[in-house]
């Protein structure tokens, strides 16, 4: 018997998280990024700072900026950062 009182208020439980929506799942579009410094980046331009070269930076791709540039030691462009 105290199985199904059990059961019971189990089930009230469930269904009443269920109507009021605390069981809701929202979806976000989320990009992971690896938290590391990339070695080839010898320095990056962001648009906030001009055409100055910030350095030494310790940043990759994925991590950047949205706007900013990172290039190698020869001024070769390897990205531009697209985090928000």
């Amino acid at each position: 018997m105290a199985f199904y009182k059990a059961s019971i208020l189990s089930l009230l439980l469930l269904s009443g998280i269920f109507l009021l929506g605390i069981g809701e799942v929202k979806y976000v579009n989320a990009k992971s990024c690896l938290q590391f410094c990339d070695n080839e980046v010898a320095y990056m331009t962001c648009p906030s700072s001009g055409d100055e070269q910030i350095s030494p930076v310790c940043v990759n791709c994925c991590t950047a900026d949205e706007g900013c540039k990172l290039f190698r030691t020869d001024g070769s462009l390897i990205c531009t950062g697209t985090q928000d």
